[in-house]
Formats: structure tokens, sequence, C-alpha cells
């Protein structure tokens, strides 16, 4: 029964209820409990904020939607910031035995000024399951790019999945091979404890949606952070907590039909 309703949500309800969703792009869970605003909270949506890292870090992320251990997905990434050209990778995972998406991604950015820096990334998606015979797969880009007009305010440009190829057998539809996404967003550090972002986006299933998210440090090393996504409503919430060279951070999201979804990341600086 629970494999039964696995392969339901898997294929129903992405086209339903989860509007927009990706399984193999979740951000970093500092993102997800700031309402999801990925263009300018994680590298792993806007390769171009690799080149705003001060120092190189490892990541790994794991979120489980709605309580069942068959829809977790989990990330790994290594960061190399510097001068001449950033780089990183990256390694998805999504789902259990019976279907699985693995996505590998090579990111590259380069701060053109003291004002923009611009990200690639080239990314191979692959489906293994036991539903299709035959094996299909993915290959994209994407380019993020950001400005700074002035200091402590950031805006960002994410283009997503523009280009992309599909390999192997064409005829099987899978919607996270061909998501593509343009978002825009912008960050404000109101004062050294508070932080605002909003982004708006269009996308393959929604002319138009959103998202806003604050973070607050009411102590050094600790963080609380709230956010919101539209269409539908999904609000979150997360704290983080830094123990140099560690920090970890905890998010959770609420489905008005589903439930709650969480996730936990680790970080590493080094």
């Amino acid at each position: 029964m629970k494999k039964h309703l696995c392969w339901i949500l898997l294929f129903f309800y992405p086209s339903t209820y989860l509007s927009a969703v990706n399984n193999l792009r979740i951000a970093d869970i500092r993102s997800i409990g700031m309402g999801g605003n990925e263009t300018l909270s994680s590298a792993l949506f806007n390769p171009s904020l690799l080149a705003l890292y001060a120092n190189n870090r490892i990541c790994i992320n794991y979120f489980n939607r709605y309580g069942l251990q068959e829809l977790g997905a989990f990330n790994g990434s290594v960061y190399f910031p510097n001068r001449i050209l950033s780089f990183g990778i990256n390694v998805s995972t999504f789902g259990y035995d019976a279907y699985r998406e693995s996505q590998f991604r090579l990111l590259l950015a380069k701060q053109l000024n003291k004002q923009w820096a611009l990200g690639v990334g080239f990314q191979y998606a692959f489906l293994q399951t036991e539903l299709f015979e035959d094996k299909t797969g993915q290959l994209s880009t994407d380019i993020g790019l950001t400005f700074a007009p002035v200091d402590k305010l950031l805006i960002g440009l994410l283009i997503m999945n523009l280009p992309s190829v599909q390999l192997g057998d064409k005829s099987i539809e899978i919607k996270d091979f061909k998501t593509y996404l343009i978002q825009i967003g912008i960050t404000w550090e109101v004062i050294n404890t508070v932080f605002i972002v909003c982004t708006v986006e269009n996308n393959d299933e929604q002319a138009v949606a959103g998202a806003v998210g604050i973070e607050y440090q009411p102590f050094k090393d600790f963080s609380i952070r709230t956010g919101i996504k539209g269409n539908p409503l999904l609000p979150s919430l997360g704290i983080g907590y830094c123990f140099p060279p560690f920090s970890v951070d905890v998010a959770i999201v609420y489905h008005p039909v589903l439930g709650i979804s969480s996730g936990i990341g680790l970080q590493f600086t080094f």
C-alpha cells in the first residue's frame, strides 16, 4: 500500500498540488526555511553565487517530503571559490530503489567586477526505475547573474534548464527533466541582524509565482527564519546554528493538502 502511495505522489501530485516542484533541485536547507527563495540564497540554483563565497565549503542537505522515506531527496556539494574561476561539484538523488532520479552538476562562476558576477551550471540527470524498460536522461544548462548596485543589496537572475536536451527514450515524460524556470530575486540586509529576500518567477506551469522570506539573528551564531511561497501557499520555518567551521540548518514546510516536509543541512567551511 505504501509503495502504491509513493507512485501516486510521484506521478499524479507533481502535475497538480506540487506545481513547479523539481525533486532533484532542492535548495540548501537555509533557503528552504526562508520560503524557498533560491536565486540569491543557493548556489545549487544560481551558480553565480559561488563567486561571492569567501571560503571553500562542503555542503550536505537532506529533505523529506510528507514523512515518506521514499520521497527523500539528498544532495552533496563541494565549492571552491577563487579569483580566477570559481567552481563546484554537486551530486543529487531522489526516490527509492524502484524509482530513483539522479543528477550530476558542474558549476563555474566568475566575479566580473565589484558589482557583477556570472555563473554557469552544466548538469546531467537520469532516471532508474522498474516502470520503464528503456532509460532516459537529460543534459541541460543553467545561467545565473548577480548585481550589487549598493552595499547590502543584491539582485539576481536565474535561467534554469535552458537549453536542455533529452537523451535516451524521448517518449518517457519525466517532469523533473523538463522543468524550466526564470527567476528574479532581491536580497536586502536591513541591519546586521535582519536579512530579507524575495523572488518572482516564471516556469512551464505558472505564468507568475513568488516567494518572500526573512532571517533574524537574535544573537551571535544563531538564526531564525521564516517565509512563504505562493500557489499553493507554502509557509516555512527554519533555524540555523553556527559553530565554526561547521553550521547546521533545519527547516520545515507546510503543504495545505499533503502536510509537513522537513529537512536538515550541514556545512563545513575550510
